[in-house]
């Protein structure tokens, strides 16, 4: 009878722990779901929709990612920008070490800057539009 009785309460307890164990991991994928970045097609449908502060937040939080990706890209094509400077050579084609090289990093550096800072200025907007929002 005692055996029985500390089968069954085993039982239990293991199921109990079971249920609160997804239970937990149930509650918990929503909320992990906003951290996780939009794809492209639900940025295009929250931007065509967003009307709440947090539709608003994730777009502004999407740009803000994009602007550090940018940023990163763009630092990284300056330091080769500088190293095709230093080892440029006269050769007018593009080889390693040209300054086409150089030209071509130097550009991309500065055309993703441009890029980052429209980003940036776009999260700008949506962080707006995030404080005049409903909800």
């Amino acid at each position: 009878m005692l055996n029985h009785l500390m089968t069954t309460r085993t039982l239990r307890t293991t199921v109990f722990a079971v249920a609160v164990g997804m239970l937990t991991a149930m509650v918990s994928v929503p909320a992990g779901a906003k951290d996780k970045p939009l794809s492209k097609t639900e940025l295009k449908g929250l931007i065509s929709s967003a009307e709440t502060k947090a539709e608003h937040a994730r777009i502004a939080q999407y740009f803000e990612a994009e602007a550090t990706k940018y940023e990163a890209e763009a630092k990284e094509h300056g330091e080769l920008a500088l190293l095709y400077q230093r080892t440029s050579s006269t050769s007018p084609t593009k080889y390693p070490g040209s300054m086409q090289s150089f030209n071509h990093c130097d550009s991309l550096r500065k055309s993703l800057q441009r890029a980052a800072e429209n980003a940036r200025q776009l999260a700008a907007e949506h962080r707006g539009m995030e404080k005049d929002a409903k909800q």
